[in-house]
């Protein structure tokens, strides 16, 4: 990948906005981009529901229960971003491995997508 494209791409992730929570009862029928959906009740979610930041497009669904395994932590922070932990890694489809931290991605070193960042 051309040095070229490799800044365009940091540049277009350092001006994304955050992902933000989007607190609901039932999860919509569409879902969109840039919002994190807690699914349940207000300040007790049991699930969470975002797109893929990759571009995929598919949706990824996280159990917040605390007796499941695996199972998420979310964090709204007070600006409406959200913290997921641990990292997110899809087994399927694109094998996405990311990190949500105060609603910023971070492309994990293992992450298909990163590869292609660093051009190898």
């Amino acid at each position: 990948m051309s040095l070229l494209l490799r800044f365009r791409r940091w540049i277009a992730d350092a001006f994304r906005r955050p992902m933000l929570a989007e607190p609901v009862e039932d999860l919509p029928d569409e879902i969109q981009s840039g919002k994190v959906y807690l699914v349940g009740d207000p300040g007790t979610p049991w699930s969470a529901a975002l797109i893929c930041p990759c571009g995929c497009a598919e949706v990824i669904r996280l159990s917040l229960i605390r007796d499941d395994s695996p199972r998420w932590r979310a964090t709204t922070h007070e600006d409406g971003a959200v913290t997921l932990e641990p990292s997110v890694w899809r087994i399927k489809g694109c094998r996405s491995h990311f990190i949500l931290r105060r609603g910023r991605v971070a492309w994990t070193k293992d992450s298909p997508l990163s590869r292609l960042r660093r051009g190898t």
